[in-house]
């Protein structure tokens, strides 16, 4: 694989660009989301208004930078 992009043949015919992830990248995203998630659960800020709560955006800002890689 040479970039974030490739080729893969759906069978007709016409291929397509399809983004692609690493297992490596999709474990990070994965971590980093599953953090986001856990602390909205267990947060009594996010409870009332996530948008409120300081670690809930740092850890979206964090799941957000682990899928744009």
């Amino acid at each position: 694989m040479s970039g974030p992009f490739e080729f893969r043949d759906a069978g007709s015919a016409f291929g397509q660009q399809q983004r692609i992830a690493s297992n490596g990248q999709f474990a990070r995203v994965q971590r980093a989301y599953r953090a986001y998630i856990d602390h909205g659960s267990a947060c009594a800020v996010c409870e009332v208004d996530s948008g409120q709560c300081v670690t809930a955006e740092a850890l979206w800002e964090a799941y957000r930078a682990a899928n744009s890689s």
